[in-house]
């Protein structure tokens, strides 16, 4: 993140008194960032944003768009509506359960699909019941 300088019109650079705002960018508004920042791991990182990537595709939200413009709308969408999150979420961890079900996937599979999600979250500062969604797996 960058950080701006500007200084206030009508003022001298010579002015010892001169008043300095600072810009900081809201860091809401790059949930993708925070959330490759909390990855350390290039492994883990490419495996974390397939298994994303994975449940935006279910979703269908912004196929079309870059992974970095489709996390900001996610973020910013469940923020919006957190029912709307919980509910994507349970659908998408019933879909994989339904694939355990059928022996397409393992059932540790489930809980690694979960993963990302919590910490995309987490790192996005989202607040959601993960108590009761774990409890659904």
């Amino acid at each position: 993140m960058s950080i701006e300088i500007k200084q206030q019109e009508g003022q001298d650079k010579e002015n010892e008194n001169q008043e300095v705002q600072y810009w900081i960018p809201k860091y809401d508004s790059n949930a993708y960032t925070l959330f490759l920042y909390a990855l350390r791991s290039p492994i883990t990182r490419d495996y974390y944003l397939r298994r994303l990537r994975i449940f935006l595709n279910y979703i269908n939200l912004l196929p079309e768009e870059t992974m970095e413009n489709r996390c900001n709308s996610f973020a910013l969408k469940a923020r919006e509506d957190p029912n709307w999150l919980f509910n994507c979420i349970i659908t998408f961890l019933q879909f994989q359960r339904d694939r355990v079900e059928r022996k397409e996937i393992v059932a540790a599979t489930l809980k690694n699909f979960l993963k990302p999600l919590k910490l995309f979250c987490e790192m996005s500062d989202i607040s959601i019941a993960w108590k009761i969604i774990t409890r659904v797996m």
